[in-house]
């Protein structure tokens, strides 16, 4: 086999790799993939690859090392996906998330941190509306697992939701039957207040009023994905109780 070495590891790839686990590859990329090994799946990708909470970060992966498929399982510390031997041992792993309180100036970081990035689109604004005014039953059904991206931009709200009442020291758990795999995934690490970096990083500079910083990481964060960056950010507008269509308080 040929042998990697992850030098960064999600707090939610660190709990689905456990010895003895099995599982396949779920998603192939040019330079890595989504792989099952238990719950939830991880991501691996080259060391300058954006981070998130499924993220295990590897150095000397080849061009197209997966196929869909491949075998991958967990054995002495080791991922072994196909042809490659991935040693975890060593690999730093991310501080647990903080929750930042919110200040004053919040909501106009919020405000201009939704400027730079896309409104939402027509087809999921009810159910960003139905999250706003706390009536999460009715938005989840109207947003899991529904519109564009290999995460739905819905799946993708719902994890900006839970992240955002995490940190406002009202955490919740959405109903496990809920959205795609993949999105359930990355919900159930929201949940936890786990979120990719550059979202993770847009919710400490809202919350904490600053609106510059807020407004560059705002930039970054809307390239995460095809469309789960914004979504995120729409998704924590809506745990404020702030439209993200109008930014104005939901009625």
């Amino acid at each position: 086999m040929t042998e990697a070495r992850a030098l960064a590891l999600g707090r939610g790839a660190r709990r689905a790799l456990r010895d003895g686990a099995r599982g396949s590859v779920e998603t192939a990329f040019a330079a890595g993939g989504y792989v099952r090994v238990g719950q939830p799946a991880v991501l691996v990708a080259p060391v300058r690859s954006p981070f998130g909470p499924l993220s295990v970060l590897v150095a000397g992966l080849g061009p197209q090392p997966f196929a869909p498929g491949d075998p991958a399982r967990m054995r002495r510390g080791a991922l072994l996906v196909g042809r490659w031997r991935i040693v975890l041992d060593g690999a730093r792993e991310v501080a647990a998330p903080r929750a930042v309180d919110r200040t004053t100036g919040w909501r106009s970081a919020l405000a201009d941190a939704l400027a730079v990035v896309p409104t939402p689109p027509a087809a999921l604004a009810g159910g960003l509306t139905h999250l706003a005014s706390g009536d999460i039953e009715t938005a989840v059904t109207e947003l899991a697992g529904r519109g564009d991206g290999l995460t739905p931009a819905g799946d993708d709200m719902l994890a900006g939701f839970a992240a955002w009442r995490w940190a406002d020291g009202m955490p919740l758990t959405l109903p496990s039957d809920c959205c795609a795999p993949l999105g359930r995934d990355y919900l159930r690490c929201a949940e936890r207040g786990e979120l990719p970096e550059p979202a993770a990083g847009v919710m400490d500079a809202v919350r904490s009023g600053d609106a510059g910083s807020a407004t560059r990481r705002a930039r970054r964060l809307a390239a995460w994905g095809r469309s789960s960056g914004p979504s995120l950010l729409w998704g924590m507008a809506a745990a404020a109780g702030v439209h993200p269509r109008l930014i104005l308080p939901a009625r």
